[in-house]
């Protein structure tokens, strides 16, 4: 039957051929949104990806270095933090070998300060103390100690530094000290002369009985002398000198010279190193030989700078206690120094 001659019901039955994929508009358009979204999920995959390098990276050159460091510190790359990790490391066993170093120091310096105290110990007899400095080459005249005043500690307060003076005077005359120079910062004894000399012949009885030797006190600053009238020469001159008479004595000399020479009553050419050495020597205290420290450390604490020039200074290091055998050592160390005086 040619298709001209077919029937109506038979034309009614033909569905008419889809037309292929490539030619549907709906499936063109599925497979566009398909494609958008494939490249949107390799853009989530390359974003996740670039965040997790850059989660990593922070966590490596952010939180793998100590905290407090300076952001310009941080390393940026691997070979700068594999870097700092090493100075870091290397700074940490310094840390650990010095602290290991200055802890047997201290326990060797407290166990040989104790030891010299039990072995070295005045027993309060003159003879003893004169018996250590015997057969030294050279023994101090003129000593300067450098006392800390404790407010709030066991033979603290204004007592216990009269008691500390009381002892160094003793230990002082036995070594046949001439003259002694006594600073504390703060100035407490300089004008508790009678309460001083009271509990100084008050430890002097328990070494030398009722035949006790002379002191004098004075303080330069004020120039206040105690006993005001001695009959006799004393055995130990005792000056009592604090801060004011250190750096502030040297800047009120120099005020003193400029106002002076603004009037014409001075004249500059005289200002020589022997004028105001002389000036020092006359108003505050002539050069000490030996100053010795009680503390801890090295340190003047605000000692007059002009009278330290060639003074022979010790201490004994992790020592906190005014003791005798720290005035020994510091007299025996005096006897085996030598002084270049340059021209």
């Amino acid at each position: 039957m040619s298709p001209a001659a077919a029937s109506p019901e038979v034309m009614g039955n033909l569905k008419p051929r889809r037309p292929p994929p490539s030619q549907s508009p709906a499936t063109s358009s599925s497979s566009s949104s398909s494609s958008k979204r494939s490249s949107e999920m390799g853009a989530t995959k390359a974003k996740r990806s670039a965040g997790f390098v850059t989660r990593t990276k922070d966590f490596l050159f952010v939180n793998l270095v100590p905290l407090g460091t300076s952001p310009a510190q941080i390393p940026t790359n691997l070979f700068q933090l594999v870097i700092f990790h090493i100075y870091h490391t290397v700074l940490i066993f310094l840390h650990i070998i010095l602290s290991f170093y200055y802890l047997f120091a201290r326990q060797y310096y407290m166990a040989k300060n104790n030891f010299l105290a039990f072995l070295y110990h005045h027993h309060r007899t003159p003879q003893l103390i004169a018996q250590d400095i015997k057969g030294l080459a050279k023994t101090p005249q003129h000593v300067g100690i450098i006392l800390n005043y404790k407010e709030n500690e066991e033979g603290g307060g204004i007592e216990g530094l009269m008691e500390q003076v009381a002892d160094v005077v003793s230990w002082s005359i036995g070594a046949c000290v001439k003259t002694l120079t006594v600073y504390e910062r703060t100035g407490k004894l300089n004008k508790l002369h009678e309460s001083t000399y009271k509990v100084i012949n008050r430890t002097l009885k328990s070494y030398y009985g009722e035949t006790i030797p002379v002191v004098k006190l004075r303080t330069p600053h004020d120039k206040t002398v105690y006993p005001e009238e001695m009959v006799t020469e004393p055995d130990l001159n005792i000056a009592f000198i604090s801060q004011e008479d250190g750096r502030e004595f040297l800047v009120e000399l120099t005020r003193e010279f400029a106002y002076k020479a603004a009037k014409g009553e001075f004249e500059p050419s005289k200002l020589t190193v022997d004028n105001v050495d002389r000036l020092a020597n006359q108003l505050v205290i002539t050069e000490p030989e030996l100053i010795v420290l009680f503390g801890p450390k090295l340190d003047l604490d605000g000692f007059p700078p002009w009278q330290v020039r060639l003074s022979e200074i010790y201490y004994a290091p992790y020592n906190n206690s005014v003791t005798y055998n720290v005035l020994l050592r510091g007299i025996r160390r005096y006897s085996k120094c030598k002084i270049n005086i340059g021209r």
